[in-house]
């Protein structure tokens, strides 16, 4: 182990930096398109088709629109401005984007609560206004 201390310093002096040096990336890459390989017959041809089938999908991502989750372009996780489900019809406020935050629980409301909800909706409610005169 003490040539360490004369051999490290010395690679690194004439060689510079590690990553340089190194053919670990280029192993990776090699081994991702090598995993795309359909026909193992001709390596070759199979490896350039995964290879042009990745650049196409990828230049073709650009495209799309923005609500579309791509490899390269990730939706943001609180996005609501796609084309997502509208539950409660048409009343303006049941209307609000979002999403469940969790898991999904059934809740059934009291008769005191029940009815707290019931008169908000008819005095807050646009849509309602013309039914409660």
């Amino acid at each position: 182990m003490e040539h360490l201390l004369v051999h490290l310093p010395y690679e690194a002096r004439i060689a510079g930096p590690v990553q340089y040096r190194w053919m670990y990336p280029f192993e990776r890459y090699l081994r991702h398109l090598k995993n795309n390989v359909k026909n193992k017959a001709r390596v070759e041809g199979s490896i350039c088709n995964a290879f042009l089938v990745e650049e196409a999908s990828t230049f073709c991502s650009h495209y799309f629109q923005q609500h579309v989750q791509t490899k390269h372009r990730k939706v943001p996780r609180n996005d609501f401005s796609g084309d997502g489900e509208s539950f409660g019809g048409n009343i303006s406020i049941f209307s609000h984007p979002g999403r469940a935050h969790g898991r999904v629980r059934t809740r059934h409301l009291d008769d005191r609560e029940y009815m707290a909800a019931h008169n908000y909706i008819l005095f807050n409610c646009t849509e309602i206004a013309p039914y409660t005169e």
